[in-house]
């Protein structure tokens, strides 16, 4: 049985116009814009039950779109939980990172092909994309249309969170991973043993989109190569254990992970 989920309306009305002036499509987005501009965002009762439910868990999930977040978080909070950030979770709860932590972290192609196919659909039965970007994402035509709006956005804020980078949401304003376990998404049956708790040894599938043979061509692959760089490193830090910094290869357009130091 799917957990209980919010509805996905948008931003209309007056709502898109306060979010307009936080430069924000998403009314949702102004108290992650506040913290980035260290202001401490009032926080409305639904945001304050869910972090009492993570408090009361002792366990902080950085739930990062398109990475089988929402079974783990029905799983360990009993309810839906936001996309929200370490940083957002550093200016308005920082005790929240003082317990144990984890994230997925996927592979960042695969992730941007599943955003791409969930997007052209408008999202599943059990979640929709969100108003101010349904319009647009229904009539990508291919991964073009996609990587055309990446390409033209000025800030994360200007696309919705499946297209966000994952690093977007695990970064702490240094620059570094702030959660204490990054699991390659691959491995999600094992977070029961490497988190130590029984409940996430099996979990169900919500918000999977369709698969699709369409791949993305050379250049394209070559300019999200680029638009996720930092989604790379921590995706080798994942694999490996090892903390990784970009390094430009010579002869190459696109940054590779190497291991610090």
């Amino acid at each position: 049985m799917a957990p209980e989920l919010e509805a996905t309306t948008g931003t209309t009305g007056v709502n898109r116009i306060v979010a307009s002036a936080f430069g924000v499509r998403l009314v949702s987005d102004i108290p992650e814009r506040l913290c980035r501009y260290g202001i401490s965002p009032w926080l409305d009762g639904k945001r304050r039950r869910r972090i009492d439910r993570i408090r009361a868990s002792r366990l902080l999930f950085i739930h990062v779109p398109k990475n089988a977040g929402t079974s783990i978080c029905d799983r360990l909070y009993g309810a839906q939980m936001k996309h929200c950030s370490v940083r957002y979770y550093a200016k308005v709860a920082p005790d929240l990172l003082d317990l144990p932590s984890f994230a997925l972290v996927r592979d960042p192609v695969e992730r941007f092909l599943s955003a791409f196919r969930y997007a052209r659909t408008g999202g599943t039965r059990h979640r929709t994309i969100s108003r101010p970007f349904r319009e647009r994402y229904a009539g990508f035509d291919g991964i073009s249309d996609a990587i055309d709006h990446l390409a033209q956005a000025r800030s994360p804020f200007d696309v919705d969170h499946i297209f966000r980078p994952q690093s977007w949401y695990l970064l702490d304003a240094n620059g570094r991973a702030a959660v204490d376990r990054l699991i390659p998404y691959e491995q999600i049956g094992e977070i029961g043993r490497r988190t130590g708790r029984s409940e996430l040894d099996t979990l169900p599938e919500f918000n999977r989109s369709r698969d699709s043979a369409e791949r993305p061509s050379p250049a394209q692959l070559d300019f999200l190569c680029r638009f996720y760089e930092a989604d790379f490193a921590l995706r080798f830090q994942a694999i490996t254990g090892i903390t990784a910094a970009l390094r430009p290869v010579p002869g190459r357009t696109a940054a590779v992970p190497m291991p610090a130091g």
